[in-house]
């Protein structure tokens, strides 16, 4: 099956060594990526783990792209439902009912998001299915296609924009250091621990691999003393990336 263009996704290399570091499928962090973006979540400014991280990283890509305003070419055909199914959602984000969980509201806008779903005209988002290689696929959900379809972004901006935050050097190099902070990075951290993933994982480690994480632990207090961020994190780099290529020789 060819793939369109727009589809195929350029994974950067710090992000296939985080993954490696962390043992998790890329595949497997984009899914989760995709599954907690909201547009509910989207429109919300209050924080709800996971799904504010996921989600506001499409506001800052699209802010990236200087789109101030919505010029939705989708939407052109069906622009009433869309507002009013989006005014329905903002009522849900506003209401502070007692006993509504965020949970039992996130569930009501599905609803609406469908609506805008089966309306809309898929020029950015034509399918549910996105191919990472000829093996590998990613499924999107209805928020996400809505998303790509409301700001005119293909599935591959937004999949990119988050894989390029994430840099295990970048974030070791300024651990600790106050005011610091890269929420993508947090939100891949959580993966990392877990957050998304089947409880049964187990990861089992061999001995050459406890002294490599031995040895990164070892190393992230030993470039404390360089002051300069980059150089600092430059040395982290190149000793995590000569580890990737070590275990990824192909």
């Amino acid at each position: 099956m060819r793939k369109k263009k727009n589809q195929l996704i350029n994974i950067p290399l710090e992000f296939k060594v985080a993954c490696s570091l962390y043992k998790i499928d890329v595949a497997e962090v984009l899914q989760i990526f995709i599954d907690h973006v909201t547009v509910y979540d989207f429109m919300n400014p209050d924080y709800h783990q996971g799904f504010t991280e996921a989600s506001h990283s499409l506001i800052f890509c699209i802010k990236k792209k200087g789109q101030t305003r919505i010029r939705s070419s989708a939407m052109k055909k069906c622009k009433e439902l869309f507002f009013r199914s989006i005014h329905q959602i903002e009522i849900l984000v506003r209401l502070k009912k007692r006993g509504w969980k965020t949970a039992t509201k996130r569930n009501y806008t599905r609803y609406f998001v469908e609506n805008i779903f089966n309306a809309m005209e898929r020029l950015h988002a034509p399918s549910d299915i996105l191919y990472l290689d000829e093996y590998t696929t990613l499924k999107l959900s209805k928020d996400f296609c809505v998303l790509c379809e409301l700001y005119d972004c293909y599935p591959k901006e937004f999949l990119e924009y988050f894989m390029g935050y994430i840099s295990v050097a970048d974030a070791h190099a300024c651990d600790r250091i106050k005011g610091y902070t890269n929420f993508i990075y947090s939100f891949f951290f959580l993966i990392a621990n877990g957050f998304g993933r089947s409880s049964n994982i187990r990861i089992e480690l061999l001995d050459w691999e406890l002294d490599f994480y031995e040895r990164m632990e070892e190393l992230r207090l030993e470039v404390y003393i360089i002051r300069d961020l980059q150089k600092r994190a430059d040395t982290l780099r190149d000793f995590y990336v000569i580890h990737y290529q070590t275990m990824n020789p192909n």
